[in-house]
């Protein structure tokens, strides 16, 4: 029977409202955050060096590889996170790497490598809170380049030099409408993205905060804009174009917490803890007291770093790194407490670690029986089997060696050339696949 237009009118218009019901970008409703009309809290880490790095080697700026971006981003989601605040997905201005290495000069290479950030933490099922300029001289650059572009030696004028603001708001504008080849979406069409966030640690007046969000607005009407001044500034409470306000706690503070969410929740702004050392005493106490207070929408650790290219973690020695599961048992505990938290935010009870995937082989030298692998998201530690025909495997390391002990070293093969294979283990014992066999040579 064929239907008539009426009704196929009508049921493309219900599918159509079914479609729209589903609001994929996360809102505010006064001081609470919203998903699809329900609230929305969220813990998770800073991951700063998504699309530029500096620690590979240390004090190298370069591009960090496809590998180590997913392995971070998809550690993160073993530790409960669904949102992670990322310096360089916004701020990369400045030097022959940056999105924009001189005034009007961008980089599509750097572009490209946010892009894929991006869309890598989509893929991952994170949000990102995306600061847009840094107070300070970093290797990503920050709100001095915009005035030295200029010819201006003192980097305050950023803040009210009229030709400055307009070269910022062009940096933001590049950044936003352009188009994601990886999600076919401009940045400021992608749910992935939370917030906008004005600056990171700024001392910005409010009447420049205030521009900048209203620019923000005017170019981008789906996401929130997070005011990026260094503490709570009162003077931007009252502007409509300001969504969440946030604060940085280096050491944690319940007092300035607690009086923080009031300030926040007395304007109907949104309140986030930015950034906070997870590191010291306080640790359980500081979580339990975010978890408590329905004024608090979330919360970002400082700072996450997963696997390195080729075996090991990457390091970064600022006393607030974060492997994953906890490079000491006193670590391991911390971790474990900021896993736990990130789940109770999302109002869930912690599942079960998943099974982590294959790590790959990168190291594996007969004579000195040395093995090494590049580590897998999720991995507490590994087993190893040998084989000489790859028929019959032997163990000869079980749940032995974790990512800190590599390269490990077979002191049993007799510096005979062998096959070798690795499998991940979750914490919790739940093992993953083995790794492609390689042959020492």
């Amino acid at each position: 029977a064929k239907m008539s237009t009426a009704l196929v009118v009508a049921a493309i218009a219900a599918l159509l409202v079914c479609v729209r019901a589903a609001d994929p970008f996360v809102r505010r409703s006064g001081g609470k955050l919203t998903l699809d009309g329900q609230p929305f809290r969220f813990a998770g880490p800073n991951i700063y060096w998504l699309g530029l790095d500096e620690n590979e080697p240390p004090g190298t700026v370069a591009y960090p590889t496809p590998f180590r971006v997913l392995d971070t981003l998809n550690t993160s989601r073993v530790m409960g996170a669904t949102v992670v605040r990322c310096h360089t997905c916004g701020i990369s201005t400045g030097n022959l790497l940056s999105f924009e290495r001189a005034l009007g000069v961008f980089n599509a290479t750097a572009r490209d490598v946010i892009d894929r950030a991006i869309a890598a933490a989509g893929h991952a099922g994170v949000r990102l809170i995306v600061p847009l300029t840094d107070n300070y001289h970093y290797y990503h650059g920050g709100k001095f380049d915009f005035t030295t572009w200029r010819g201006l030696g003192d980097e305050t004028l950023f803040y009210s030099d009229a030709q400055v603001i307009s070269d910022f708001k062009q940096y933001i504008n590049m950044l936003l409408t352009h188009v994601n080849p990886y999600t076919n979406l401009a940045l400021r069409d992608d749910p992935t993205v939370l917030a906008w966030e004005t600056g990171n640690e700024l001392q910005s007046p409010a009447n420049w905060t205030i521009e900048i969000a209203q620019y923000i607005k005017s170019i981008d009407s789906n996401h929130l804009v997070l005011d990026g001044h260094y503490g709570i500034d009162r003077g931007v409470l009252a502007s409509a174009s300001v969504d969440i306000v946030s604060d940085h706690f280096y050491p944690m503070s319940l007092p300035r917490l607690q009086a923080d969410a009031a300030l926040a929740a007395q304007a109907d702004k949104v309140f986030v803890v930015g950034e906070f050392a997870w590191s010291g005493p306080g640790l359980a106490g500081f979580l339990s007291a975010i978890e408590g207070d329905a004024r608090i929408a979330g919360d970002l650790f400082w700072s996450l770093f997963g696997h390195a290219d080729t075996y090991g973690y990457e390091q970064h020695g600022d006393g607030f790194t974060v492997h994953y599961p906890g490079d000491t048992p006193d670590k391991a505990a911390d971790v474990a407490l900021l896993r736990d938290h990130a789940f109770h935010m999302s109002g869930l009870q912690p599942p079960t670690p998943p099974v982590p995937p294959a790590p790959l082989i990168t190291v594996a030298v007969a004579a000195s029986g040395q093995l090494a692998w590049r580590g897998a998201a999720g991995a507490a530690s590994y087993t190893i089997e040998r084989s000489t025909d790859q028929q019959s495997w032997t163990p000869v390391c079980t749940q032995c060696v974790n990512d800190n002990g590599l390269p490990w070293h077979d002191t049993s093969a007799g510096g005979h050339p062998a096959w070798y294979r690795v499998a991940a283990v979750a914490v919790g014992g739940a093992q993953g696949p083995f790794s492609a066999a390689v042959l020492s040579h």
